[in-house]
């Protein structure tokens, strides 16, 4: 992460594979594996909808900046025992810092910038047969990190993200925040409150799918580890009110704890990790292992978080006004699908509710399936500029494998019946997230009805 990699300074990291802390590890859990073994700094771990590992690589003299280049993205295909040697892209670097914040969608991203334009700016990249194309700029009112650290993600539906900055209404270094999605801008970031931030550092945050628990990185901490990773669940449904972080149960190794990340497609997670403070870090991944957090929460470092002296008081965060996907049950009944799609904004989605398919298949149900889809080709053709994201959700039952193969074949489905009525190919995007996206519980029949969906967003 840039910052705590320092210049000049280079661990022997690979002489550390072989021999010490990780030689015991690995007997004691053969599922701990490196992702792949530079020389350099390494963090941000992320799992795409491609299934490739992205993450961020300082001072690699193939970054666009050079050896010098404090953060480039780079990716890793998976292999059957592992991953291939990573790659930079370029399309998404520049000489200066830059972090992916995550996927909007498989073909749409977020990218923070630190020096472009002269700015802190966060842009959006659309995939292409080319590569990836810069989009429009995102408008994040009082967006400002004035520390050395930043780090964000995007929630797993896309519409939060956590940052981790010094900024307005910092207690002290860098704080979490949550900013909502409001088409192609987002709200004023919101601190999260002093039941997380501390007069000390709370970095490189992680909201679970459900978006209950928080997963970030911490020094106010009295623990073995100077920084190591917390757990803390949210107390009602405001984004202020939190439970008491208790340290997780990672494996035991030496130096810093950071960016862990559970892989939404499989069971498993992520995190990096510094042998020393002034070490670099690299990614490890933990297969079949669920880490807990530990019973009790360790003691703060001191009594609270101390304010700095004329702190700038914390604006008043309007509520999100991105709606939620539209339950067209639920939607006034003079509305019908066209009326929707005709309102519909940029970055909103729409549930196709009365869209249904035969069990486990592709085949449409019924003719009002039929129906809504006609008139979803019939808004496309009357309308060539826009471009619209097909997604295929499923509950959580039977094999997560299994779920999002059947999910991305109905998108394709549905994409080829939009065609066939008078879209065009290319104002479609498929993605098929099986059960990693909930919008209602998976422990009722009417929460898992819910959950087998197929939604649209409006990307253009």
């Amino acid at each position: 992460m840039q910052g705590f990699a320092v210049i000049g300074f280079r661990v022997a990291i690979l002489a550390y594979l072989c021999i010490g802390t990780f030689g015991r590890l690995a007997a004691q859990r053969e599922t701990i594996r490196f992702a792949h073994a530079l020389d350099f700094d390494e963090q941000s771990p992320l799992i795409g909808p491609d299934r490739h590992l992205y993450f961020s690589v300082a001072f690699h003299p193939r970054n666009t900046g050079g050896s010098g280049d404090p953060g480039d993205t780079w990716f890793a295909t998976e292999q059957a025992e592992g991953f291939a040697d990573p790659q930079p892209i370029a399309d998404l670097s520049t000489p200066g810092f830059d972090l992916l914040i995550g996927f909007l969608h498989s073909d749409t991203l977020l990218v923070y910038h630190q020096n472009l334009y002269n700015r802190q700016v966060i842009f959006q990249y659309f995939r292409t047969a080319a590569g990836w194309n810069r989009g429009e700029e995102q408008l994040v009112p009082g967006f400002r990190s004035s520390g050395k650290h930043f780090s964000a993600r995007l929630s797993s539906d896309g519409a939060q993200m956590i940052l981790s900055m010094d900024s307005f209404g910092s207690y002290g270094n860098e704080d979490i925040y949550v900013s909502f999605r409001q088409g192609n801008s987002w709200s004023r970031p919101q601190n999260l409150g002093a039941s997380i931030n501390t007069s000390r550092q709370e970095l490189s945050p992680f909201l679970s799918a459900d978006g209950q628990t928080l997963y970030f990185s911490s020094n106010a901490y009295e623990s073995s580890k100077s920084l190591g990773v917390y757990r803390t669940e949210r107390i009602g449904n405001g984004w202020t009110e939190w439970s008491a972080p208790r340290p997780l149960n990672l494996p035991e190794m030496e130096g810093f704890d950071m960016y862990y990340y559970q892989d939404p497609y499989r069971d498993r997670y992520f995190f990096t990790n510094t042998r020393t403070s002034d070490g670099y870090g690299n990614i490890l991944w933990v297969e079949y292992y669920a880490p807990e957090a530990l019973p009790l929460a360790n003691e703060r470092r001191e009594e609270g978080p101390t304010v700095r002296e004329n702190p700038p008081a914390p604006p008043q965060v309007p509520q999100p006004a991105a709606r939620p996907p539209m339950d067209l049950s639920e939607a006034d009944a003079r509305l019908d699908i066209t009326s929707q799609l005709e309102g519909l904004q940029l970055g909103e989605s729409l549930v196709l509710e009365n869209l249904l398919f035969e069990r486990s298949s592709t085949a449409i149900n019924d003719a009002a399936s039929e129906d809504v889809l006609e008139k979803l080709a019939a808004f496309l053709k009357r309308n060539p500029s826009r471009i619209i994201a097909v997604e295929g959700h499923t509950d959580n039952r039977g094999s997560s494998r299994l779920n999002e193969r059947l999910s991305l074949d109905r998108a394709r489905k549905v994409r080829d019946i939009l065609v066939d009525g008078g879209a065009e190919f290319e104002q479609i995007r498929v993605n098929g997230w099986g059960g990693t996206k909930p919008i209602a519980t998976n422990t009722t029949a009417a929460g898992r009805e819910k959950n087998r969906r197929v939604e649209i967003i409006l990307l253009e």
